[in-house]
């Protein structure tokens, strides 16, 4: 039996209430004294039970094939059925896994298109490098118009304190007179 028709079978179990708005679809157990979809009467609905289980071989397959978790290059020698990469690998790693799994041919579950994949990463790798990139361009020429912007500051003070102290010669010199 496949996984598939397996979870044919199973009903769609809804909350009691479920045509509340406010009561989501989710299934929540039914905990009322007189509840009917608690005390399994017909027709108010299916309650999640033991034989609802899919069988043994298919459970927790995915796509019916059986997987192995990968966190790290290790983990991926000598492997022969399909893997699923750890969510809580970081990029990096992430794209070396894929290269990996790629040369030796073994199926990744949780990536749909490789190729696509490691396009679209490429990508927004090259544009962060370019954003980066203007960002310490404009940082430069920040500093350069700041230092420009001090050099012209300190010849006007020194053209400034020339002339405060000429003035002040004069004043001293008029009052003489």
């Amino acid at each position: 039996m496949d996984n598939k028709e397996n979870k044919m079978k199973k009903p769609k179990f809804k909350r009691q209430q479920a045509i509340l708005k406010k009561l989501k679809n989710r299934w929540r157990r039914p905990k009322g004294i007189q509840s009917k979809l608690r005390l399994r009467k017909g027709g108010k609905g299916k309650v999640p039970r033991v034989g609802y289980g899919s069988n043994r071989i298919s459970r927790g397959n995915i796509k019916g094939k059986s997987f192995v978790h990968i966190s790290n290059l290790n983990e991926l020698e000598n492997m022969k059925q399909p893997i699923i990469i750890s969510s809580k690998i970081g990029l990096k790693k992430k794209l070396k896994i894929i290269n990996k799994a790629k040369e030796l041919k073994i199926e990744i579950l949780n990536v749909k298109d490789v190729e696509k994949f490691l396009k679209e990463v490429k990508e927004k790798q090259d544009s962060k490098k370019k954003l980066r990139e203007e960002k310490s361009k404009k940082r430069v020429r920040k500093e350069e118009k700041a230092k420009k912007d001090l050099e012209k500051d300190e010849k006007e003070n020194k053209d400034d304190k020339e002339k405060k102290l000429k003035e002040e010669k004069k004043k001293v010199l008029e009052k003489g007179l």
